[in-house]
């Protein structure tokens, strides 16, 4: 298993062409959520504060000694109104966020070329290599919200004999299965983009922006050569270049934070993200179960790591309520009937009016205690709004809505 600025050096030694696997990650987005801290009693002077603190945020990165002057950004993340990039970054990097919406947040955004140069130069100009982790750790602090809002994990694959094409067809005609690390069945949309009936790229999951998960395969070497790519000089040492890349949002992108702070090297980086891909991608042979050489090769080098969970997936009761109060109550309705005859005030009275006859004269009944018993402990370590945010977006899903608002803005970061 190698890194990436392992892996030419490698490649050129073997003569012989073996199969190998290099693990990177393609590229992240952060976002720093503002905290009372962050932005105390003054949210009106939230642009100005946002300038201030994201000057601080490219400072802890080193980016402005990289890449020298800021420069404004001329196209920033979609929902985002304001922000800058750097004069000597050739790639499409942001630091961005909304002159007046604070909850927004600061967008933290390296395309896969900004990322790659980004790390490139860091190890130029300090003698010594950065990576996602790193970055995370530097950015990381008390007085305001780290998240990640998009990372993607790729596995390389040189060498290998199976082709894009094989996979598709193999899941296609059922030859081929797909589970996740605990052997449950991954029943994930499977699609491909077909040239003349053969598969150049296959998705394993959906592309609709509410997704927290989709893996992409793609020819990676054909598309060096096709794109004359930054790393097309690779595809003279190897026969062949599969690419898996993963990406991760959302639910699932903030449990993977909390798991980049701990690691301490890249070796520890390599095995997250290939715990990572294991964790809902494995390929098995459904006539005998055993796995293709893609999945087998990778388990030798898999880290320990807790699994990815959906927050919905703890607790389907919790989640089940949530979404039958916006659908199928009736107090959604009830909301636009009050909201249409007498007005938006008196549909926040009323909301008000309700907490405040919860507070005063609500008695839960015995089963509540029961409820309270068997799953209260557990859901107290998760982040209510995470679980509230999921309930949104499981509720879009379910109902093929496309928020509108920017209460979908504050759940996804918006930037991907």
């Amino acid at each position: 298993m190698f890194c990436k600025n392992e892996i030419e050096e490698y490649l050129q030694k073997d003569t012989n062409r073996k199969p190998v696997i290099m693990t990177s990650i393609d590229e992240v987005t952060f976002v720093i959520k503002p905290t009372e801290d962050t932005v105390g009693d003054y949210p009106d002077n939230w642009h100005q504060i946002a300038s201030t603190l994201s000057e601080i945020i490219a400072n802890k990165l080193s980016l402005p000694i990289l890449f020298g002057n800021y420069i404004p950004l001329k196209t920033p993340p979609a929902g985002y109104t304001d922000g800058f990039t750097f004069q000597d970054l050739p790639y499409y990097f942001a630091i961005a966020w909304h002159q007046t919406n604070f909850t927004m947040g600061i967008i933290l955004k390296f395309s896969a070329s900004a990322l790659s140069q980004y790390k490139s130069s860091y190890q130029d100009l300090n003698g010594k290599s950065i990576d996602v982790h790193n970055m995370a750790q530097l950015l990381d602090e008390d007085y305001y919200e780290l998240r990640l809002s998009r990372i993607d994990f790729a596995v390389d694959y040189f060498n290998y004999k199976l082709t894009v094409n094989d996979l598709y067809q193999g899941l296609k005609t059922k030859q081929y299965i797909i589970t996740n690390n605990k052997g449950r069945k991954n029943i994930s949309k499977i699609s491909a983009q077909e040239v003349n009936g053969y598969a150049q790229t296959v998705y394993i999951g959906s592309k609709k922006k509410n997704i927290n998960a989709l893996l992409r395969i793609y020819n990676k070497y054909q598309e060096q050569l096709d794109n004359q790519g930054r790393y097309m000089h690779l595809t003279k040492f190897c026969d062949s270049w599969i690419r898996m890349e993963a990406s991760y949002k959302g639910t699932y992108s903030n449990q993977i934070l909390a798991l980049l702070l701990t690691l301490e090297s890249s070796e520890d980086l390599s095995k997250l993200i290939v715990n990572k891909i294991l964790d809902k991608y494995c390929f098995y042979k459904s006539t005998n179960g055993e796995a293709l050489d893609v999945t087998s090769d990778l388990m030798k080098s898999m880290g320990d790591f807790p699994a990815l969970e959906s927050l919905s997936s703890r607790n389907n009761d919790l989640m089940a309520t949530i979404l039958y109060l916006m659908k199928g109550s009736g107090f959604y309705p009830l909301l636009w009937k009050i909201e249409t005859i007498w007005g938006t005030e008196a549909r926040n009275y009323f909301i008000i009016r309700l907490v405040q006859e919860y507070d005063a004269n609500y008695v839960p009944n015995p089963d509540v205690g029961i409820w309270l018993s068997k799953f209260g402990d557990k859901l107290s370590n998760l982040n209510f709004k995470d679980l509230l945010e999921d309930a949104f977006q499981i509720f879009y899903q379910k109902n093929n809505i496309n928020p509108k608002n920017s209460a979908k803005n504050n759940k996804n970061d918006v930037a991907d």
